[in-house]
């Protein structure tokens, strides 16, 4: 279907993101998707990207559910198999994969192609439901599929509270939890079965094409609490310098942090060892924090980004 290799649209797609990605972050054109929206940052890149557009109004619903219809075409267009020339060239005649899917539908020329690349199968009774929203889980499947060539982890190594090891989804559940995809919840828990907003799907798609170059999860904050305490690296901590807690990075380690909801980063160096909770993977000090968030938010949203080491 595709004229560009799967190695290729792995290279490219993240490459032309990070042309995006390297310089301050600008404002989608969405009436709806401002500072302060939990998507901000994925929808304004994926939007300069061409890879998703909004209505007719201005406004992009981010808080609107998005069915599978919808999905597979943002989802196949965003990973490179298919190109909109390519979906609407196919003879119609030809386009009718499952019951419910009409040769006149806009979608169906889009789920014929996914079919014929094994991406989908539809239900045991030949339908595949385009209008039904789309599950966190079914996303993945699809977007992960149409990537092709990713090399899964051990499942064992990523399992979640609700992701049973035996589930047709772990595979992409753990993939997705690897590469800090998609939210983990404080229960340890990432509701493989919710139905998919179109910004989540933004987000899972931006953090997916990005995740090579990026490190993402919630970022906390510590400060007063622990003034003047020694840090796991043997520095005094203190709450007015740009400096944060890891779980891994080398001690000395300097990185950028961007707030996905408003696009503000700051680069704080790494001198301790946290957090330690389910899908943290940050801890800035006080002062940094409050460089790209208000306090009284508390936990957010964010990327990280390697600038260099000790």
């Amino acid at each position: 279907m595709s004229n560009m290799t799967t190695l290729t649209r792995l290279l490219l797609i993240p490459t032309l993101l990070m042309s995006f990605a390297l310089s301050t972050a600008s404002a989608s054109t969405f009436s709806d998707v401002e500072e302060g929206n939990p998507y901000f940052v994925a929808i304004s890149y994926l939007e300069k990207f061409g890879i998703v557009d909004g209505y007719s109004d201005g406004t992009f619903k981010p808080y609107d559910d998005v069915n599978r219809a919808e999905a597979l075409k943002m989802l196949t267009i965003a990973s490179g198999l298919f190109k909109d020339s390519e979906i609407n060239a196919l003879e119609a005649e030809t386009a009718r994969p499952f019951t419910d899917t009409p040769s006149s539908a806009w979608y169906t020329n889009y789920i014929s192609a996914a079919k014929n690349e094994g991406i989908v199968n539809g239900y045991p009774d030949g339908s595949f439901k385009p209008e039904q929203t789309v599950t966190l889980a079914e996303s993945l499947k699809i977007f992960f599929e149409s990537l092709g060539n990713i090399e899964y982890p051990n499942i064992a190594d990523y399992l979640l509270d609700d992701t049973p090891e035996n589930a047709w989804y772990t595979a992409y559940t753990a993939y997705a939890a690897s590469k800090g995809i998609i939210n983990i919840y404080s229960t340890n828990t990432m509701s493989p079965n919710q139905d998919m907003s179109r910004g989540y799907l933004a987000e899972v798609i931006y953090r997916s094409l990005t995740s090579d170059n990026y490190l993402f999860g919630k970022a906390t904050y510590y400060g007063s609490a622990v003034q003047g305490n020694h840090t796991a690296s043997g520095e005094i901590f203190d709450m007015y310098e740009m400096t944060a807690a890891h779980k891994t990075l080398p001690f000395g380690t300097m990185v950028k942090v961007t707030n996905l909801a408003n696009g503000k980063s700051i680069e704080v160096k790494i001198n301790d060892r946290g957090p330690y909770g389910p899908g943290r993977i940050i801890d800035l000090s006080e002062m940094a924090f409050a460089e790209i968030a208000s306090h009284s938010t508390g936990v957010i949203n964010a990327q990280v980004e390697i600038i260099s080491s000790p």
